[in-house]
């Protein structure tokens, strides 16, 4: 046997062989994590009737929406109300509190007074959808903010200056 005749068995037995075994293989290994990641989806997906689990004491704070006005009803019976033509500032506030304690707030700046919302109220998700359409509002600050765990303020939002009227020439 030739130099040439050995060559050619060996690129026979890795087409013919070695390559189908291989593919099989790796097939085999797609396949399986594809099933299995249905399998677990399926395993723990929650019915859509199924309440969301919710945080405690946050989901105790509720937070009520409206053209003019956000509240925040507190546990206590204390009431914080901003108006939107008020809203100043958006800030999130975030502490090295968690898990076991409320770690991250809204806080919501007017002129006279402000509101501080935790994470995880009732209502919350309706005011984010809220803040995110205000303009300029900075989501890049907010995931920033979320992946936080010390104590921060990150503002998200701050009111832009009204134009101002044509000042006055400095000369007269």
């Amino acid at each position: 046997m030739n130099f040439l005749d050995t060559i050619l068995q060996c690129l026979f037995w890795v087409l013919i062989v070695f390559i189908p075994f291989w593919l099989i293989g790796f097939a085999s290994r797609r396949l399986a994590d594809w099933l299995g990641s249905r399998a677990a989806a399926k395993a723990l997906a929650l019915s859509p009737d199924a309440p969301k689990p919710q945080l405690t004491p946050e989901s105790t704070f509720v937070v009520e929406i409206t053209e003019l006005t956000v509240t925040c009803h507190r546990p206590d019976g204390q009431t914080e109300t901003v108006c939107w033509d008020d809203l100043q500032k958006v800030d999130i506030l975030t502490t090295s509190d968690g898990p076991l304690a409320p770690d991250v707030f809204w806080l919501l700046h007017g002129s006279n007074g402000g509101c501080v919302i935790p994470q995880g109220a009732t209502g919350e998700t309706e005011l984010l959808h809220r803040l995110q359409a205000l303009s300029g509002f900075d989501n890049g600050v907010l995931i920033n903010a979320m992946g936080s765990t010390q104590g921060a303020i990150f503002t998200c939002w701050v009111k832009p200056p009204l134009a101002e009227e044509s000042a006055p020439d400095a000369e007269g």
